[in-house]
């Protein structure tokens, strides 16, 4: 058993062999852009931001090249060494070159979200790629923080209706309201696959499954109804047992959940990059989102245990 683990490990599905490519190039090309805008800087503080962005993507590459070598990948392009700008440095003020970076951060931050949901085969690769990708939403949380001091984020349409004196933005109410319709929508359905589940096990962790999305619910209703918003409506408590449980075997409903989890990691990914009003709200959709990654990947393990994740083509076997 060790040793057919072990060989599964030595091996990558070809989508993994691309995405292991695809990152490393997206890495270098990064620092290439954060050397190449860091010539036109003015801001001492800004330029030892930058410069810290760059180690942090130069680590990254570093990590991925690895596991390049690891399975006989071809290296992308590697970045320059240096890029001097010969140009006028009042081409661009520091605000402009800020955002700039703050739209490719979020640019790579989505390619993660993707990634989460391809790397199913080799789960060595995929605790790599979850690294990654926490570390890629601290950095644009940190860095959301620090445009946020300077004063070069611009606030998008605030909410005008909110209770109290906190302020929070139009799309941050949307996210929230958003979350808690998805929950509810999910709530309903694991209940209905459930009933047809026949694995007892598998039951025991759909219904710890829906007593989470039941937290989350509860937590995302007291932050709206805190700020003055109706809230969707909700689904029966009671799914009728079903007479058969033949229409659906566990299998199906497994993929089925798995892939709902995947959407939801997707949904979290991107409600994050769209906040830079309301940190404490940054602070709930980055807590959902990491939940969900380690959720994903528990699943994944199992589903692999059962015998119920598919069989993706494999790129190479390593000798």
């Amino acid at each position: 058993m060790r040793l057919k683990t072990h060989q599964k490990q030595s091996q990558i599905s070809v989508q993994e062999a691309h995405r292991i490519w695809a990152k490393a190039q997206s890495r270098y090309l990064m620092i290439n852009n954060l050397q190449f805008l860091s010539s036109f800087v003015h801001d001492k503080d800004f330029k030892y931001i930058i410069n810290k962005l760059k180690d942090s993507y130069i680590e990254q590459a570093n990590l991925v090249e690895k596991e390049l070598k690891r399975f006989s990948i071809k290296s992308p392009e590697p970045n320059k060494t240096d890029v001097v700008s010969t140009g006028i440095t009042e081409i661009a003020s520091d605000k402009q070159i800020a955002r700039l970076i703050h739209n490719l951060m979020k640019l790579l931050l989505s390619k993660c979200m993707k990634i989460i949901k391809e790397i199913v085969y080799n789960d060595n690769l995929r605790e790599i790629f979850i690294s990654i990708t926490k570390d890629e939403v601290m950095k644009l949380y940190n860095y959301v923080k620090y445009l946020k001091l300077k004063g070069w984020i611009e606030d998008p349409p605030l909410y005008p209706n909110v209770k109290g004196k906190e302020i929070i933005a139009a799309n941050e109410i949307w996210e929230l309201w958003d979350h808690l319709y998805y929950r509810y929508l999910h709530i309903q359905l694991t209940k209905i696959y459930n009933s047809y589940v026949s694995d007892p096990e598998f039951s025991l962790i759909l219904t710890t499954g829906i007593t989470i999305l039941e937290k989350q619910s509860k937590e995302l209703e007291k932050l709206l109804i805190n700020y003055g918003v109706n809230l969707p409506d909700k689904h029966p408590k009671n799914i009728p047992t079903p007479e058969s449980k033949e229409n659906f075997n566990d299998k199906f409903i497994f993929n089925i959940i798995l892939d709902s989890m995947m959407n939801a990691n997707t949904t979290h990914g991107f409600a994050l990059m769209e906040l830079v009003i309301n940190e404490k709200l940054m602070d709930l959709f980055k807590e959902l989102l990491f939940n969900e990654i380690y959720f994903i990947d528990k699943l994944i393990r199992y589903g692999k245990v059962k015998g119920w994740i598919a069989k993706v083509p494999v790129y190479r076997v390593r000798s």
